[in-house]
């Protein structure tokens, strides 16, 4: 990695997640410490303060490097932010040639530099994109490295960008905490989605469920690349907007009431009682635990009704595309913790279903098994992995351009390069294999 020690933090719109890494001397990505706080100046998933939200990031970095306890200066930060207009295109790209050329690694990188600046040109921030298609000559091939062309290369590419304004106002907000030119910044489901699924997941395909505080933002992946992307209106606001309409509490207290106490169960026989705080603050009055959980049973139940069926609605106008969605559910998300909400999900929308877990430990080292089961946290591995796979794919791309200008003798190090080249365009094919825990 570029820097010794790493601060990946994901922009809720309720709380702000943050994870101190640090690099040790194989290249393992190792977590020391993390910080959760409440976010302040997002309203509705927008940023409608700057100021308060630097305050917050300031703060949530400072409680990181506190409670590590290490002195250093000037870490490298990577930024999550969910924007709800992600797109998902396909381009194509053809590169001829004037005599029988053999493909090289080297063609598709400058492929994808190639769309990269033509989006970048356009306004556009690709946040993903993978090799879909190859035709040599105009016959289609799974991989054409080592092949030869006679007159072209045809590639097909999947791509998935926002505009360049999804993260300008982000960007005023980091200026004056991240000390670097160029702040790494990546849409947090997009990220999140990688790092909790399989490739054989997203190959047979599978739908990652974002249950957040604003929304519900779907991801639907099939032959290993994101397919749709879809963005639900109903989140968990409208579970505490219930509990304190009904309680006659702060959203603060709703918030507490579900996370420590609450479930979605509609079970009536609890006879427990439930002391909360008073929206006035002049004292405490309780609850019946089955109260509470009828409370969140019922909007719980009504929100994930209404997705399924709009997923059926997507998976029936788009069956070829996206098929029957056969891989699956992964939920993840802070809603993904309110407790019991497994068995309601899988009776409306089938027991093909899971919650988030990270499922790749290939860059990460001395990972708490509570933060590989917890959906706030994961996300934040999900955009350091995908900060190393660009800093990859820029350290091989300058490799490749040293070695052309350098003679073909093999040197010391070809066999340690040699095999990076091979991860990763083993990634940008779609021919990556990975083992699921």
């Amino acid at each position: 990695m570029a820097k010794d020690y790493l601060i990946g933090i994901d922009i809720g719109s309720f709380f702000l997640k943050g994870i101190l890494f640090e690099t040790d001397e194989n290249e393992h990505i190792v977590p020391i410490s993390l910080s959760k706080l409440p976010v302040d100046g997002i309203i509705n998933g927008e940023i409608q303060d700057m100021e308060s939200l630097r305050k917050s990031i300031e703060t949530l970095i400072e409680n990181l490097k506190q409670e590590s306890q290490k002195k250093f200066k000037n870490p490298e930060i990577i930024v999550g932010y969910s924007t709800n207009a992600l797109n998902i295109t396909e381009e194509n790209f053809t590169v001829e040639f004037s005599k029988r050329t053999e493909i090289r690694e080297n063609e598709l990188r400058n492929i994808k530099k190639n769309v990269i600046k033509k989006y970048t040109d356009e306004g556009k921030i690709i946040l993903d994109s993978n090799f879909v298609k190859f035709h040599i000559d105009e016959k289609r091939v799974k991989n054409p490295v080592s092949f030869f062309a006679e007159k072209s290369l045809t590639t097909t590419l999947n791509v998935v960008w926002v505009d360049e304004n999804a993260f300008s106002l982000l960007i005023n907000v980091l200026k004056d905490i991240v000390y670097t030119s160029e702040i790494p910044i990546y849409d947090s489901t997009l990220s999140n989605s990688y790092i909790i699924t399989t490739p054989n997941d997203r190959n047979v395909g599978i739908t990652v469920i974002d249950f957040g505080y604003n929304s519900c933002r779907i991801i639907i992946f099939k032959d290993g690349i994101p397919k749709l992307f879809y963005t639900f209106p109903y989140g968990m606001k409208y579970v505490l907007k219930d509990i304190s309409n009904v309680l006659k509490v702060s959203e603060k207290e709703a918030h507490r009431l579900l996370e420590e106490e609450g479930s979605c169960s509609r079970e009536t026989k609890t006879m427990k009682k439930v002391n909360f705080q008073l929206l006035t603050g002049s004292g405490y009055s309780y609850v019946p635990l089955s109260l509470l959980n009828k409370i969140i049973f019922a909007r719980v139940r009504e929100i994930i009704s209404r997705l399924n069926g709009e997923l059926s609605k997507i998976g029936y106008e788009r069956t070829f595309e996206v098929g029957a969605l056969q891989g699956g559910i992964v939920l993840t998300g802070g809603g993904s913790k309110i407790r019991n909400i497994e068995i309601t999900i899988k009776e409306l929308m089938g027991e093909n279903f899971r919650k988030s877990s990270i499922v790749s430990f290939d860059s990460f080292k001395n990972v708490p098994d509570e933060l590989v089961k917890d959906p706030e946290f994961q996300t934040v591995f999900g955009l350091i992995e995908r900060y190393r796979i660009d800093l990859l794919e820029e350290n091989l791309y300058e490799k490749s351009r040293e070695t052309r200008s350098e003679s073909p003798k093999r040197n010391k190090s070809s066999k340690k390069t040699t095999t990076a080249f091979k991860t990763f365009f083993k990634k940008i094919t779609g021919g990556e294999e990975e083992d699921a825990l």
